[in-house]
């Protein structure tokens, strides 16, 4: 049997620490931004999906790095509380509900960026 982790505000990643101090709600929030100090890819984007956003990490680095008059869309199936200049869509990304809820969002714009970092909810399956 493995070790129990300490959570929450005694956990000892630095990261972790750094995304709580810096107002991040995530801390993959720092890779997102790493990416972009490499390829420089969300100074470029008009147009960002983020599928499976909560809890609004990436949507934060987005929001920040993106041009002021961008479109930054959020879709989970989890609510993601309110960031500036993002919409957030509650629902799953498999359907077609949700594919017609970011065609009318988005209107005659295209997405020139989508990131995404989820991963299947696996539940009691994995082994």
């Amino acid at each position: 049997m493995g070790r129990k982790t300490k959570v929450g505000k005694s956990r000892k990643d630095k990261f972790y620490q750094l995304a709580k101090e810096t107002g991040y709600r995530a801390r993959s929030a720092f890779k997102l931004i790493q990416l972009n100090r490499k390829f420089g890819f969300l100074e470029k984007s008009r147009v960002c999906i983020d599928l499976c956003a909560a809890p609004g990490g990436w949507c934060q680095v987005a929001a920040k790095f993106m041009p002021v008059s961008s479109i930054i869309v959020g879709v989970d199936l989890v609510p993601i509380r309110a960031i500036p200049n993002v919409t957030t869509i509650v629902d799953d990304i498999t359907t077609e509900s949700c594919r017609s809820k970011l065609k009318k969002h988005l209107q005659t714009w295209k997405a020139d960026c989508v990131l995404n970092d989820g991963a299947p909810n696996v539940g009691q399956a994995w082994a």
